[in-house]
């Protein structure tokens, strides 16, 4: 039709959960519909994401071209504007996200991660031929995907940050605190921007202190 061409986020859900709950969960069509922008929840097989770890399950599965094929079927049947295609995730759903960044930089602009780490296996390319944009939130007070420590090989917050720093060439940084909206709920927000001139490639780190493992600023999470 002649309605403008919409920006496509993809969502993936954690570990055990489904496209239903992280929708639910997220609250994100709320955000992203009042912008104009689509939301697709795609679901992993066994409620997982093959991300490379012991854990996920699903070592013989083609994540990264599930997605793939995903992104190409919407686009054919709604009218998707290609060069605003987003991914984020939930824990599982964050590690894919990083996956993706990796993987399918070709189509996705930008990722995000929440209480998700950077799963970079030693048998695995992560060389994109572009600046990558990231945005990583994570609780200090996780304890299902710590935040300075690894259970599973990933690259946990600091080591993550680091690699994309050196990989995009970010030599600034800055922190900013957050207004806390919410006295009683027990966490603060530090917002950490690197970034470079003559770019506005990104990497963000939001650094929730005393927070779990949850996706920050859901009234289902905070409940």
């Amino acid at each position: 039709g002649t309605e403008e061409a919409c920006p496509l986020i993809i969502n993936m859900h954690g570990f055990g959960s489904n496209a239903l709950d992280q929708q639910n969960y997220s609250e994100m069509d709320s955000y992203a519909h009042a912008e104009n922008m689509a939301v697709v929840y795609p679901e992993g097989i066994n409620n997982a994401w093959n991300v490379g770890t012991y854990w996920d399950g699903n070592a013989s599965i083609d994540d990264i071209g599930f997605i793939d094929v995903m992104i190409d079927s919407i686009a054919q049947n709604f009218n998707i504007d290609l060069d605003k295609i987003y991914a984020c995730g939930m824990s599982n759903g964050g590690y894919m996200t990083y996956e993706l960044a990796c993987g399918l930089y070709n189509k996705i602009s930008a990722f995000g991660s929440v209480t998700g780490n950077f799963m970079l296996n030693q048998n695995q390319s992560c060389n994109p031929d572009r600046e990558i944009p990231i945005i990583h939130i994570h609780g200090t007070s996780d304890n299902t995907v710590p935040y300075n420590s690894t259970f599973d090989g990933s690259m946990y917050v600091s080591q993550s940050i680091a690699f994309w720093r050196e990989f995009n060439g970010l030599t600034e940084e800055y922190v900013n605190s957050v207004p806390n909206f919410d006295i009683f709920d027990g966490t603060t927000v530090e917002d950490y921007t690197y970034s470079k001139d003559g770019s506005t490639t990104l990497f963000k780190h939001l650094k929730v202190i005393g927070g779990g493992h949850q996706w920050f600023g859901s009234t289902v999470a905070d409940n």
